[in-house]
């Protein structure tokens, strides 16, 4: 049997925005990158199989990274204070574009041929070593293969590990959804189906913003697990 070729991945320190609608985006960091997806640390809260959008912040002016991606799996950071309250995601990128697999290129120190400086003019990335020295980086060390095989991040392989499919919208539950003008006495009470509380929020605001104007001036007051629309 042959041996199951390991993904590059490297370590980085990325600012990046989730893009929960087309007016909210919350600030989270990625922390590792690889041929398969990526990691990263957020406040948010997210289930296995939910779908994620993200802008990567490349550094140096460039324009931000679009990613689409699966949330794989998560755990909770360690740490007091406002970290302990972090969780860190991995999630699988099934298509990368070339601008990705570009940004792992600029992390990747095996692409470095020249012992004193890193890369030289002829490995095609000389253009590169200034934007990562601007980003914190992991220092390379020797590669431990027990230490790379239980790492939890993402999966190794797709034919061993296939991606989790979305649970159909029909088998979402109801959650309901009461919401309020801030600074005003308006309500709204929405009954929708989503995968988790969190996502029932973000559609909230959606549907809000397509029939109000004043979408952003709403917050929401409480949402709760319903059997149906009418219970």
């Amino acid at each position: 049997m042959g041996r199951i070729q390991r993904r590059r991945r490297v370590r980085c320190k990325l600012s990046c925005e989730i893009v929960e609608s087309s007016r909210r985006r919350v600030q989270a960091r990625v922390v590792s990158l690889s041929e398969g997806g990526l990691a990263i640390i957020t406040e948010l809260e997210f289930d296995q199989g939910d779908p994620i959008r993200l802008l990567i912040s490349p550094g140096r002016g460039r324009a931000p990274l679009k990613v689409s991606a699966i949330v794989w799996n998560q755990r909770r950071t360690t740490g007091s204070g406002k970290a302990a309250g972090l969780r860190r995601y991995g999630c699988v990128v099934s298509e990368p574009s070339r601008s990705f697999l570009d940004l792992l290129d600029r992390f990747d120190p095996s692409l470095s041929t020249s012992p004193a400086n890193g890369a030289s003019p002829s490995d095609g990335i000389s253009s590169r070593p200034a934007a990562a020295a601007t980003i914190p980086v992991a220092k390379s060390r020797s590669r431990d293969p027990e230490s790379e095989s239980v790492e939890p991040d993402l999966p190794r392989s797709r034919e061993l590990q296939p991606p989790p499919k979305p649970e159909p919208e029909e088998n979402w539950p109801y959650f309901r959804v009461r919401m309020k003008q801030i600074g005003g006495p308006r309500t709204r009470i929405l009954t929708l189906r989503a995968r988790s509380a969190t996502h029932a929020e973000t559609l909230a605001h959606d549907e809000l913003a397509r029939v109000c104007r004043d979408a952003e001036g709403w917050g929401v007051l409480h949402i709760a697990r319903v059997s149906g629309r009418r219970s």
